[in-house]
């Protein structure tokens, strides 16, 4: 059974019972309110009889006539002595008349009331008696309610039809109700079964400006997942495409220069030396390579972050003056703070260090004047700044500086010996501590680039 049916079913069987509730309610408050009224009227036409004072005489008892004149159709008037048998009786309806007797001590003036549903609808009101202040008997006045029975016949036959006829609506309604759901739920697990089949992306045909219900929310976050997956994917495509070039170049190289060895160079001294720098060189950058690619996969899992509180001007210090001392490049430091207390920062310290390890190294390269290093609080955040003056990025490469293997001039990257991947490493970095990096630079002057940190201390 389908989830629609399903759907349509359970909505319909919600309906029959809330009817079927709703007509018992009001078929028993129709009897009840009608009844009521009838056990009213009764009670007044006691109080009349009662007002009569021979009522309390036994001896008047036998007269037929001092309460002939109160009967109506459809009624019955009788007295009941305390052995429970009738004295006096007087009736139209011949079922009222069998009703049985039977003698109950009461309270003057309390009366009681019954309603009787044993052949047909009857009500029924008894008052007590009374003869030199004890009562003697009771004084029972019935009534056989043929109109109500007829009003709930008609009722009933109403609330049949018309439930009926909810029933009938309900399920018609349901089910146009259930397709309007899951047509969209439908044309979603199509979809995905035609990707899956075919193995291309595919799209759900959604109204853009639709997005007040939740079907439509539906259909526009498949189409963005799908937009997201298809962009990774693609990234993905191309991440491997270019990896495999990267690493199909230095290979090339070193295969090439390996056989030049073992043909030419046994004899020639400069060309054996030239071969040998070659491999040299191209096995060290394709070790970066390898390293860099592996670091990038290391950083897809953030469950390996080990988040600790340290002292961040301690280790910037630390590394700007290795890396000083590496490249003989001078690097200064500043720290912009509020007071003599340390910059300490909840974060991963080998994470932060290869962080400020990516942006001196790529400032050294491509700037030859000294490099600045400045960090300073910024409300809750740490700001790390990394300052040359070097060539400059011009302005249509900033956007894609952080994808991998980007370079912005692929003959001056080589010749540094970058494989395009740094930057993009360090943008994973400072996402991992879901902080933000930009970079501002102008061909000629120079290059910033902006970190900042939550401290989460």
């Amino acid at each position: 059974m389908s989830l629609k049916v399903k759907l349509t079913l359970l909505l319909s069987l919600w309906l029959i019972v809330i009817l079927m509730l709703y007509n018992i309610f009001l078929l028993y408050f129709f009897i009840n309110v009608s009844s009521n009224s009838e056990i009213e009227l009764l009670q007044q036409k006691v109080a009349t009889l009662m007002e009569r004072d021979i009522i309390n005489h036994p001896e008047f008892w036998e007269d037929p006539n001092y309460i002939k004149e109160f009967l109506i159709p459809n009624e019955m008037i009788r007295i009941i002595s305390k052995d429970s048998s009738v004295k006096r009786i007087m009736g139209t309806d011949a079922k009222l008349l069998k009703y049985p007797a039977k003698y109950v001590e009461l309270m003057k003036p309390n009366s009681v009331q019954d309603i009787s549903l044993s052949d047909g609808i009857s009500v029924y009101v008894q008052v007590p008696v009374f003869h030199n202040q004890e009562q003697v008997a009771i004084l029972e006045i019935g009534r056989k309610l043929n109109t109500l029975e007829k009003y709930i016949g008609m009722l009933v036959s109403v609330l049949i039809f018309t439930s009926i006829g909810a029933i009938i609506a309900s399920l018609l309604g349901g089910y146009f109700y259930a397709r309007v759901i899951f047509e969209p739920i439908s044309r979603l697990a199509h979809t995905m079964e035609a990707i899956y089949q075919s193995g291309t992306f595919k799209r759900l045909e959604v109204d853009p400006n639709s997005k007040n219900n939740e079907i439509s929310q539906l259909g526009h976050t498949f189409n963005d997942m799908i937009a997201r997956l298809e962009q990774t994917f693609e990234r993905q495509r191309q991440f491997i495409g270019d990896a495999s070039h990267e690493l199909r170049t230095p290979l090339t190289i070193i295969e090439s220069y390996a056989s030049l060895l073992r043909r030419w160079a046994a004899n020639d001294a400069a060309l054996r030396e030239e071969a040998l720098d070659a491999i040299h060189s191209e096995s060290i950058r394709l070790k970066e390579l390898i390293n860099n690619l592996l670091n990038l996969i290391d950083l897809d899992e953030e469950e390996r972050m080990k988040w600790v509180i340290f002292d961040l001007e301690s280790l910037v210090e630390s590394t700007a003056s290795s890396i000083q001392l590496t490249f003989h490049r001078k690097i200064h430091t500043e720290f912009a703070k509020d007071n003599d207390e340390a910059l300490m920062i909840k974060a991963d310290p080998e994470k932060i260090k290869q962080l400020v390890i990516i942006m001196l190294d790529n400032a050294i390269k491509y700037s030859k004047k000294p490099i600045r290093i400045h960090v300073g609080e910024e409300l809750h955040h740490i700001k790390i700044k990394v300052i040359d003056e070097g060539i400059g990025i011009a302005k249509e490469d900033i956007p894609h500086l952080f994808d991998r293997f980007y370079r912005t001039d692929k003959a001056r990257n080589r010749k540094h010996g970058g494989v395009g991947l740094g930057l993009s490493i360090a943008e994973n970095i400072v996402k991992l501590h879901h902080g933000t990096i930009m970079v501002d630079s102008e061909p000629g002057k120079g290059t910033t680039i902006t970190i900042r940190l939550p401290r989460k201390v």
